[in-house]
């Protein structure tokens, strides 16, 4: 007998840890594994805010596959997916510049190709605002205000100067305030050591800036930030926050981004130089041929409880890609249910039943429902401060913040890693960011 090909689309959360599942089995020869990413790496997506910020270097929250399954007999293809045939069970791979299209078949199929930014159809948003969700994402946000600063020094207009040094994130749910936090962490950092002459500032001046003339705002169409935590988890960021410098925006809709900074729904303009978008994401769903068109779900892929495909046995999806409603959402008689958030470890807790699930269908055996029950959640606030919700527990200071970096450090797959990850937060609690553009 033929030993099944399995193949996984896409190496976030999901497809990384259904991989790692599966690869034993793979190096055992029982099965044939094949994982087709973007990039070659797996990317520490929780993390990225402080790559933008300094706090990391890039290659500290990237692990190549190809290491990751070293030795597994586990096949990595960088390429993006083309379309899907249901019918043929195959997938068409585009493998970049000068090579061509080719095809892939499969006995089992993995869809987890993960989520992109959204932009809700804002003008202007996807060409003046800067994302964060990839590595380069990352990198082009510390540049921009590295540049800021740089730009600023030869600006003699005020205003110009005034609008150059003002940074807004847009969003106020746990990537927006992480951004927010780390970004006042950076800047307060490089006006004191760097530019803290003066603020009437002169090309032939030696100084720069006052601690002042930054400005950072947050701004969300929410009452209050960080929506999934209780009021007083959500008074307690709100006051670090602004305790850093950071103004608050609640209840604020953004109409359209401009060179100038942010149109807002009540007409005015909130001046800024450096926009960082944070206000959701979207699911990617692949293209599919032929009639047999899937099932969406508040568009993601509408699943059942095992994870397959509506109406395909051998097809799984997981992830932010994954419409996913709890059976047991649906008995409470919600008025809406939802599909399981979009967070890691959601993504991880469905890769464990989707791996026994595939094993399962392999074997012959009854598969697996799944039941999402949240371990709680984090969110830092810059340096030595985060919130979070742990089993009902309500927590914030200090040790939350610790505790939630101990938990982020153990989340890598290698102890190569998580050893290098450790050794940079040493390094940077003692030293200054390192603003070395890349």
């Amino acid at each position: 007998m033929l030993r099944p090909h399995i193949v996984i689309l896409g190496a976030g959360f999901g497809g990384t840890y259904v991989g790692k599942k599966l690869a034993r089995l793979a190096k055992a020869g029982e099965i044939d594994l094949t994982i087709v990413n973007r990039t070659n790496y797996f990317l520490f997506t929780p993390l990225l805010h402080e790559v933008a910020t300094g706090s990391l270097s890039p290659r500290s929250v990237a692990e190549p596959l190809r290491e990751v399954f070293v030795g597994m007999q586990t096949r990595i293809i960088q390429g993006v997916v083309d379309t899907i045939d249901l019918e043929k069970q195959a997938v068409k791979i585009a493998a970049g510049p000068g090579n061509a299209a080719f095809s892939i078949e499969y006995d089992y199929l993995v869809i987890s190709t993960g989520a992109e930014t959204n932009y809700y159809g804002i003008p202007g948003a996807d060409r003046l605002a800067l994302p964060l969700k990839t590595l380069s994402d990352a990198a082009r946000i510390r540049n921009r205000i590295i540049d800021a600063f740089e730009t600023a020094t030869l600006t003699i207009d005020k205003a110009e100067r005034a609008r150059a040094l003002s940074f807004v994130v847009v969003g106020g749910g746990p990537t927006g305030v992480e951004v927010a936090g780390e970004l006042a962490e950076l800047v307060a950092n490089m006006v004191k050591r760097y530019f803290s002459h003066t603020k009437d500032c002169d090309p032939n001046d030696p100084g720069h800036c006052s601690p002042e003339e930054p400005t950072i705002a947050l701004v969300d169409t929410g009452p209050a930030i960080l929506s999934m935590f209780s009021p007083k988890l959500q008074a307690e960021a709100a006051e670090r926050l602004k305790a850093a410098g950071v103004s608050i925006h609640q209840n604020t809709k953004v109409t359209e981004v401009t060179p100038q900074g942010l149109r807002l729904g009540d007409g005015s303009l909130l001046s800024a130089g450096t926009v960082i978008w944070a206000a959701g994401v979207k699911p990617v769903v692949p293209h599919f041929e032929g009639d047999a068109q899937p099932e969406l779900v508040a568009g993601r892929l509408a699943v059942n409880g095992s994870f397959q495909l509506k109406g395909q046995s051998k097809v799984f999806v997981l992830g932010d890609t994954a419409g996913y409603i709890d059976s047991h959402d649906v008995k409470k008689a919600a008025p809406a249910p939802r599909p399981v958030p979009q967070l890691a470890q959601v993504a991880v807790a469905e890769a464990r039943i989707v791996a026994g699930n595939i094993l399962a269908a392999i074997q012959g055996k009854d598969l697996s429902d799944f039941h999402y029950h949240s371990k709680g959640s984090m969110v830092s606030v810059g340096q030595w401060f985060a919130v979070g919700e742990i089993f009902s527990m309500k927590i914030a200071g200090p040790f939350t913040w610790w505790l939630w970096r101990t938990v982020y450090l153990f989340k890598f797959a290698s102890w190569r890693k998580r050893v290098r990850i450790a050794l940079e937060w040493a390094f940077e609690l003692i030293s200054p960011r390192d603003i070395t553009k890349v």
